[in-house]
């Protein structure tokens, strides 16, 4: 499948942290095609196998499927919504957003903002502020949205100038397009090797997804795809990677340099640019908590540049996408996939 269909379909989808199961249907949909078995854990994380079962070689792909969003704490008795951050959300871009509360039914809010005349414009937006307007009578919210209920910004998939593209839930859908494109491209070749795609739940709120799933599989070695910081005005350059330019690659003590130098060894073999991220520590990804599952278990993280992160107009390289996928499957099958 071309990488802006499936990138389109995978955004498409809500699966806020902690409702991942949302998304049972559209992996299914999108990997049954290389795998010999699907299955959905009790967490939300829904793993596809891949290759060959009784291998001796056995990697894990993880790419985490849920996204940021809010979630509804109280309803007051003129019908508004109050409602909290699910994850990192940048709360600068929530003022007068529209978002989607999945109720009973889908409702459609604003989030409330004051004119800029009548406050502080020093003070900032705050997760105080957060209140939902759907417009509708308190009778009518009270039928259709309980606490508890989450909501998501409004956005719609938009193609840029070039291969860009841009809508929320980039982070993580461009990572779960990266590993079911790695496993179209190496589908075939796997005569030797297990491969675990592990589209992992709650990232954005506690990893748990992973660990537990690496707990379970206990691979040989794992591979974390997620997003890392592009290129643009503010963003340090040692810590961003050029849009267009290729994937990002990790260096960290906490990664296996083994992984990583083969991880950079398939880049350079296949004439595609990267960039590195460098850390001194942990990785921030779920590579962090992976890597000390059981008795530790190597790991590697490389991620597609992304500008705007945690917004609504989160946006990508579809071309970064391909070239991440191609950099993992010439590790895997160690052969260039061109």
């Amino acid at each position: 499948m071309k990488t802006r269909k499936l990138l389109k379909k995978l955004c498409a989808e809500y699966a806020v942290s902690g409702r991942e199961n949302e998304m049972s249907g559209i992996i299914t949909e999108l990997t049954e095609k290389y795998a010999y078995e699907i299955k959905e854990l009790p967490t939300g994380t829904i793993i596809a196998e891949v290759g060959n079962k009784k291998a001796k070689r056995h990697i894990m792909l993880d790419a985490h499927i849920d996204r940021i969003g809010l979630v509804v704490t109280y309803i007051n008795e003129e019908g508004f919504l109050k409602a909290e951050p699910v994850g990192g959300m940048d709360l600068r871009a929530l003022a007068g957003t529209v978002v989607t509360v999945m109720g009973r039914e889908n409702v459609t809010g604003v989030i409330c903002t004051l004119p800029p005349h009548l406050i502080d414009k020093e003070a900032g937006f705050t997760r105080d502020m957060i209140w939902i307007d759907t417009g509708l009578s308190p009778e009518r919210v009270n039928e259709l949205v309980s606490v508890g209920d989450t909501a998501i910004v409004k956005s719609f998939f938009r193609e840029l100038i070039g291969d860009k593209a841009a809508v929320s839930a980039l982070d993580n859908r461009a990572g779960c397009a990266v590993i079911i494109r790695c496993a179209e491209l190496v589908s075939k070749k796997l005569t030797d090797t297990r491969l675990s795609l592990v589209f992992s739940s709650q990232e954005e709120t506690n990893e748990s997804g992973a660990k537990t799933a690496a707990f379970l599989l206990e691979p040989d070695e794992a591979i974390v795809v997620d997003v890392g910081f592009a290129k643009q005005s503010g963003v340090p350059a040692h810590l961003s990677g050029k849009l267009g330019a290729g994937p990002i690659i990790s260096i960290a003590p906490s990664l296996s340099r083994k992984m990583t130098d083969g991880l950079i060894a398939s880049a350079k073999e296949l004439g595609i640019s990267f960039d590195y991220e460098v850390d001194g520590s942990t990785t921030g990804t779920n590579a962090d908590g992976i890597s000390i599952t059981r008795g530790g278990i190597p790991c590697a993280v490389i991620s597609v540049p992304e500008k705007n992160m945690h917004t609504q107009t989160e946006t990508v390289s579809l071309d970064d996408i391909e070239n991440t996928a191609k950099v993992i499957a010439g590790y895997i099958t160690g052969g260039a996939e061109k």
